[in-house]
């Protein structure tokens, strides 16, 4: 078996339920949505298709506003009341993108994240949760679904190492554009 590794020409990002009315309850939000907003700028810069997802829009509210205003080109949005993000519509979105690795943010982890993530790895996808752009309300819950995920498969990763895995050489022509989004200040 080999290493578990994202290919910007075979990875998607997936965005799960980074919602109004659930952000301000998570423990960390204001560094969830600024390494989510980052991670969503990044892949932006990488070309990297991005999915959406909102659980019960109108109970939890939309996407919040730093990161709505980044995902306008989203290639999919899915407006849902299950708690995986897994659906035939995205499996076959994935399919006719070509999609084998997943990189995963939001909330909250330990639920629609969890779920997702395990689902996708049945699936046979490589997937890579963004540890700092994820959060629940407890930090106990976030702690101990990562651990659950871990030894389900799920590759343990950060926004930054993310995007510099995907980028894979400082001679690319992206590299700066990238390392301008990686050194932001806001976060």
């Amino acid at each position: 078996m080999g290493v578990a590794r994202l290919t910007p020409d075979g990875t998607a990002l997936l965005l799960i339920d980074i919602q109004d009315r659930l952000v301000p309850v998570m423990h960390e939000k204001t560094t969830l949505v600024r390494r989510a907003a980052r991670l969503v700028e990044g892949a932006q810069v990488l070309q990297l298709p991005v999915a959406v997802t909102e659980q019960n829009p109108r109970g939890l509210g939309k996407t919040v506003d730093k990161i709505a205003k980044q995902i306008n080109g989203a290639i999919y949005r899915d407006d849902k009341m299950r708690f995986s993000a897994c659906s035939d519509a995205l499996e076959r979105l994935f399919e006719k993108f070509n999609i084998r690795g997943v990189i995963v943010a939001g909330v909250e982890t330990h639920i629609c994240v969890q779920q997702t993530c395990l689902d996708l790895v049945e699936r046979g996808y490589t997937v890579a949760v963004c540890v700092d752009a994820t959060s629940s309300r407890r930090e106990i819950d976030k702690k101990v679904a990562l651990q659950r995920m871990i030894q389900a498969g799920v590759v343990p990763t950060t926004v930054e190492a993310t995007l510099f895995e995907l980028l894979g050489d400082a001679s690319s022509p992206k590299f700066r554009e990238l390392r301008s989004v990686i050194e932001s200040k806001d976060g």
